[in-house]
């Protein structure tokens, strides 16, 4: 569990100093707004998980 962990913070750290890199603002902005989508998809996925576990309905 550890090293996928490691592996995980590696990646993360990666595309961080990527993006530190980036002066292009229009490549900025489209990967600000991809992110942005895969926030709130992963909210979404998060909140019906957590409904259903609960037994909610939730529509």
């Amino acid at each position: 569990m550890a090293e996928l962990e490691l592996a995980r913070r590696f990646a993360m750290e990666s595309q961080s100093r990527a993006i530190d890199e980036c002066n292009d603002i229009d490549q900025l902005r489209q990967l600000t707004k991809k992110l942005l989508v895969a926030w709130y998809q992963q909210s979404d996925m998060t909140r019906h998980y957590g409904a259903q576990v609960m037994g909610l309905n939730l529509r």
